[in-house]
């Protein structure tokens, strides 16, 4: 499909891969429908995950795992794009990034691969927290 591209992606196009690995796909819903058993079956029969997200309230949260990856988006605790995590709360996902790595928090035992992206860049806070919970992270793995 990249390669059917139109004339402004000429020169920009990258269309070749330098290790032949699978896409992975996470999908991050923001209503309600998505609580549903056919949709998480869909998700699970193809391997994609369903994005684990903070957004302040303002969108529903979705625990399930549906792949062989976890993918987190933390928005923000408070409010949407703009506030920092605290200590405390970084503390809890560092709890739970550690045991869905470790397969001890995912209902069935198998280990998954955890990434995490922080958009709570308005004000600057997403580098500090993910330094931050990054160092959390590392020292509970190390023990």
């Amino acid at each position: 499909m990249a390669k059917a591209h139109d004339s402004r992606l000429d020169g920009r196009a990258w269309t070749e891969l330098e290790k032949d690995e699978p896409i992975r796909y996470a999908i991050e819903p923001i209503s309600q429908t998505f609580d549903d058993p056919a949709a998480l079956r869909i998700l699970t029969h193809h391997g994609a995950s369903l994005v684990v997200a903070d957004t302040a309230g303002k969108w529903p949260r979705f625990d399930a795992l549906t792949s062989d990856f976890v993918y987190v988006r933390l928005h923000g605790a408070q409010m949407l794009y703009h506030s920092a995590y605290t200590a405390a709360e970084l503390d809890e996902w560092a709890d739970l990034l550690c045991a869905w790595s470790a397969g001890t928090g995912t209902g069935d035992g198998r280990p998954r691969d955890v990434y995490v992206y922080f958009d709570n860049d308005a004000r600057g806070h997403a580098p500090h927290d993910a330094t931050a919970l990054q160092a959390l992270v590392t020292s509970r793995n190390a023990l």
